[in-house]
């Protein structure tokens, strides 16, 4: 099998306006005061901790990512996630750009989504096939709330 092999970026970056930045603070700092007003300290530091980490990654800059179909398995840039680990595959194209989904086992996030760049679907199914069940499977949908809500 010819490896198949493309670069795409860890996630869809999204300017954000700076209100958008003031909304988040300004809904954390308010929801920790409430928490404070009702004696709940941890949770009301929590909150503020919250916000601010939201704000922090809502700045960070996308890494660009190396994707193979190799014989042995997908590799994402250094980490190879084995055929046994893959439970099955999907090709969402339902979307403005068509998506690899992997359903694999004894991961922390078990499904991943990787964004195809430059490579078709049919040469992506061509090349899983053989090794991993292609079975439909979507996004979890909190991705898609999230994504609605502009994070």
């Amino acid at each position: 099998m010819q490896p198949i092999s493309w670069t795409t970026l860890e996630f869809e970056k999204k300017d954000r306006h700076p209100d958008w930045i003031w909304t988040v603070g300004l809904v954390s700092v308010l929801a920790s005061v409430v928490s404070f007003f009702y004696n709940n300290i941890f949770f009301g530091i929590f909150l503020i901790i919250a916000g601010a980490v939201t704000i922090i990654y809502a700045l960070k800059h996308p890494k660009e990512l190396s994707i193979s179909i190799t014989d042995k398995g997908v590799a994402i840039n250094e980490s190879l996630i084995e055929y046994k680990n893959i439970t099955s595959f999907w090709l969402d194209e339902t979307g403005k750009e068509a998506k690899l989904l992997l359903l694999v086992k004894n991961s922390f996030i078990p499904t991943l989504s990787i964004p195809l760049v430059g490579v078709s679907s049919s040469q992506v199914r061509e090349a899983l096939a053989p090794n991993a069940k292609e079975e439909e499977l979507r996004e979890s949908r909190s991705i898609a709330l999230f994504d609605r809500l502009g994070f």
